[in-house]
């Protein structure tokens, strides 16, 4: 099982017109951060997680062609607007997608994309693609994918465990229920906002915390802002944690 990281970014983390803060004014590639999502890659089948505002260009970037399924963390618009482009693919498959979620984010969805399922405009370049509610394991070929419950605030949304390889973005707090469905995990990745606290994302520290619990080999950060250089924090993480970047693909 391949992973690749699409985007680490948040929507205050991805280059801005005029904005001349460290990351946008770095040298460093690894600071050039489109929106958070990952492609998981498996005997010739192609996986996401969340179809970002940043999709389309992501998708390009990485030549997809196809993908079997989408698995939505939530419904937030930088995790989720990307959706309407799984219409290129819809045409180069000729077929349907399969995108899963937690029964409040895939019923929002619906709502807010509810001519995607409207008979009258059916049929003329909108994306083809039915919507499931995953609340217990499922197996996809080769790969075991549990969702994990976690809190983003006041909302409930879902990391993903996919084998050995666990997934946790825009996590504010997660259950002793939810680190048992961790534990074990050989591959961590943990959203570490920036240094300072926020109300609804981990803080770094926060994130390092959690990664000390479960014990994973390695733990990879991302989701983070302006006030995350990638050089900093990787010379500041303790031993078997460092930030990722997009483009960063790992092998499990």
């Amino acid at each position: 099982m391949r992973i690749t990281f699409l985007g680490t970014g948040t929507s205050d983390g991805v280059p801005m017109i005029g904005c001349k803060c460290p990351v946008c004014l770095s040298k460093d590639k690894r600071d050039k951060r489109l929106r958070a999502s990952i492609l998981i890659r498996d005997n010739d089948k192609n996986y996401v997680v969340d179809t970002s505002l940043d999709f389309r260009a992501q998708m390009l970037k990485e030549k997809v062609n196809r993908l079997e399924a989408v698995f939505f963390t939530h419904q937030h618009a930088d995790h989720t607007s990307g959706i309407v482009d799984l219409r290129s693919l819809n045409f180069a498959m000729n077929r349907s997608i399969d995108c899963y979620g937690n029964k409040e984010t895939m019923d929002i969805l619906r709502d807010k994309y509810d001519y995607f399922f409207n008979p009258v405009q059916m049929g003329g370049g909108l994306p083809q693609v039915v919507f499931y509610h995953i609340n217990k394991p499922m197996q996809f070929d080769g790969i075991k994918v549990v969702p994990i419950p976690i809190k983003h605030g006041v909302l409930n949304i879902l990391g993903y465990r996919f084998n050995n390889f666990t997934y946790i973005t825009d996590a504010s707090f997660i259950s002793e229920e939810s680190f048992k469905l961790i534990g074990g995990t050989e591959i961590l990745v943990l959203n570490g906002l920036r240094y300072r606290p926020h109300h609804t994302h981990l803080s770094l520290q926060e994130s390092v915390n959690i990664a000390d619990k479960v014990g994973a080999k390695k733990t990879y950060f991302t989701h983070m802002t302006h006030d995350v250089l990638h050089k900093n924090l990787e010379k500041e993480l303790p031993k078997n944690m460092y930030p990722a970047y997009d483009g960063l693909t790992i092998e499990i």
